[in-house]
């Protein structure tokens, strides 16, 4: 009898007595945190945790996947079902990677493909709540499921599913061939996928609404997936301070990483059997070793750039179309190309924190950089000119010329007057140099990326921008993100260089969505005042309202949560302060500069404030008119210059002294 109950309402009622995995099932307590789930001809009962205080129920370590050990080590996941007796009540290991702490010690270990569920409630007879499935930030080398607490989205009746997926060359390496196809942590992200859409009814979910969410490295993830036919068929995307778009998201160059781990592991490059064969014979703690010190080596080299954007490894790949005589693919090309052929059919909510890299820039860098500047002619025209013309070729699909070519935005060789005056003013005011960096640095691998993404977005589907920018008191984006250059917090209290003005940096905005857990899974959050707790529920409120909203309106939405979609004549967005209001003109002219929109620099809203963007204010120097030095001219005055050509994606551009 109970069995057909299985196929008419998609839930299981197990009486006393049933068999589960062969054994007799006890039933479980009234509000107990027992699933009984059926699949595929195998049955499972999974007790977990509730929490008394809030109601909720959470279930942790559950695997969706075979161990990918031995002969399974960089190969696509197989998938795995529930069966029998689990005890779901602790995490599991986290994936291998390196201590934060102590670079050189390794921790986790590969038996790590699982993930946890917070639900808001048992099944029962009314509709299943909304899913959001979050993929985890960490440049692909670094995170875990384990911080991600689901208690504040529960309370929104939204469940939250956290996954965790290979990283670093274990999840990602690849030179192209067969044996090193590439993307294998990208696929445990989609088994994890379709796990939710088998199991999650068990769980008082709706499958038919799964949203995707991401931060950081897991956000362009996140967009990447949802630009694949498999991703499309998810209700929505959230992506947190990371797109498609964002540089980084796709490795030009897969191969370069596979020669480089050869070289650190000692194992053949060529031919690729050879290689792999050999990295299966080593311990998972080699391989994650030798990721640190190609790291390591870009950071000895002062890529500065490289690193906090974390292109100093291994990551996703573009794998080419499915030809049927091989396994299927998931990214047949680079994002923009699949966003030039609109193939984006799900609502996006996407945004940034209003001060990216100014923990960095500030923290961790501060000394280098500012030594840096010190020749700050080579500085600029190497390390930041040069390192995010080596970032943008993630949308040179869609500019309008080769990268190659972008020097022409920056002729290098006109502004000796302007380093020059600029090189005295460094030695001068440090602090104003390392705040146009900090400026930049935002502008380029953040903002502008996700404007651009909304942008591009609309043009499919419903697109929606925010920009958080409340500082708070609730844990701070490094516990969520450790090992993450951009997170990570440095003592500079007795630093010479103290940001002028503050700002949620990367990360930061991670406590205002979840309960922030310990390694065995209990709570440490801090104490909330009436701000924090009030920004906290508005900005959960709007991550569930597009879980709920975007289920109901579908593609076709026009307008969703009493919030109008983002569009290139308004460009509106939602600014996260102290409250949640609509705003417009994201960084208006700091748009129109970075992407070389011809009308918008040469308006009267933005032409004055170009001129001042062109230069550091440093009222104890007289540096002249720089606006009449021919390269700043030329960029006050765009039409003079060959890239404006509107009818395509616009340039990436470097304005290093500011904006």
């Amino acid at each position: 009898m109970w069995w057909c109950l299985v196929w008419l309402t998609g839930f299981v009622v197990v009486p006393a007595g049933a068999v589960v995995g062969g054994g007799p099932a006890a039933p479980p307590e009234p509000d107990a945190a027992v699933v009984f789930t059926q699949r595929h001809g195998r049955s499972a009962r999974i007790e977990g945790i509730r929490d008394n205080t809030f109601g909720y129920y959470s279930f942790y370590g559950l695997r969706y996947a075979e161990p990918p050990l031995g002969p399974r080590r960089f190969q696509r996941p197989i998938r795995r079902l529930l069966a029998g007796e689990q005890n779901a009540t602790r995490p599991c290991s986290i994936c291998p990677q390196p201590d934060p702490n102590f670079p050189r010690r390794i921790m986790g270990h590969e038996d790590c493909l699982c993930l946890n569920v917070f639900a808001p409630k048992m099944p029962g007879d009314e509709k299943g709540s909304p899913v959001v499935f979050f993929i985890h930030g960490g440049n692909y080398r670094t995170g875990s499921a384990t911080p991600y607490g689901g208690k504040h989205l529960t309370q929104e009746d939204t469940i939250l599913v956290v996954a965790q997926y290979r990283l670093g060359s274990l999840g990602f390496i690849s030179n192209g061939e067969k044996e090193a196809s590439g993307n294998a942590g990208l696929f445990d992200l989609h088994i994890a996928i379709n796990w939710v859409k088998d199991y999650i009814e068990f769980f008082g979910g709706d499958p038919s609404r799964v949203t995707i969410m991401g931060q950081g490295s897991g956000g362009s993830a996140a967009s990447v997936m949802a630009l694949s036919s498999e991703g499309r068929s998810n209700q929505g995307v959230v992506a947190l301070s990371g797109t498609a778009l964002s540089p980084g998201t796709i490795r030009s160059d897969p191969g370069k990483h596979s020669r480089q781990l050869a070289k650190h592991t000692g194992c053949p490059e060529t031919p690729v059997e050879r290689l792999v064969l050999c990295l299966r014979k080593l311990s998972a703690q080699k391989i994650v070793l030798a990721d640190s010190e190609i790291a390591s080596d870009l950071i000895d080299t002062k890529k500065f750039l490289e690193e906090i954007i974390g292109r100093n490894g291994a990551g996703v790949r573009v794998e080419g179309q499915y030809d049927r005589r091989g396994l299927p693919t998931l990214v047949t090309e680079q994002p923009a190309e699949a966003l030039k052929k609109k193939k984006q059919n799900i609502p996006l909510l996407t945004g940034v924190t209003s001060a990216e890299t100014v923990r960095a820039v500030f923290g961790k860098y501060a000394t280098e950089l500012a030594n840096l500047m010190m020749n700050i002619k080579n500085f600029i025209k190497k390390d930041i000119i040069g390192g995010l013309n080596n970032v943008v070729e993630g949308v040179e699909g869609l500019l309008p010329v080769k990268k190659a070519d972008l020097k022409n935005i920056l002729p290098l060789g006109d502004y000796e007057e302007y380093y020059e005056k600029l090189s005295q003013a460094a030695n001068a005011n440090i602090l104003e140099g390392l705040t146009a960096i900090a400026r930049d640095t935002g502008d380029a691998l953040f903002n502008f990326p996700a404007y651009k993404s909304v942008q591009e977005w609309s043009s499919g589907a419903p697109a929606f921008l925010y920009s958080f920018e409340f500082v708070g008191n609730l844990t701070k984006g490094s516990y969520f993100l450790p090992g993450v250059p951009l997170a990570e917090e440095t003592d500079n209290s007795n630093s010479l260089y103290q940001p002028k003005t503050s700002g949620p940096s990367h990360g930061d905005e991670l406590a205002y969505i979840f309960e922030p857990l310990d390694d065995s899974g209990r709570s440490v959050e801090p104490s909330a005042s009436q701000t924090d707790s009030h920004v906290r529920k508005s900005f959960v409120g709007l991550i569930s309202k597009f879980a709920h909203d975007v289920g109901q309106s579908g593609k076709n939405a026009t307008k969703l949560f009493n919030l109008i979609p983002f569009s290139l004549d308004s460009n509106n967005f939602i600014k996260i302060t102290d409250e949640i209001k609509l705003d417009k003109n994201f960084r208006f002219c700091q748009m129109g500069f970075w992407g070389n929109m011809v009308d918008r620099i040469a308006g009267s809203l933005c032409s004055n404030e170009i001129k001042e963007l062109l230069q550091l204010k440093l009222p104890k120097l007289n540096l002249g008119d720089v606006t009449q030095l021919k390269p700043v001219t030329n960029l006050v005055k765009p039409q003079r210059n060959p890239l404006m050509n509107m009818t395509n994606f616009p340039t990436i551009s470097l304005n290093p002294f500011g904006g």
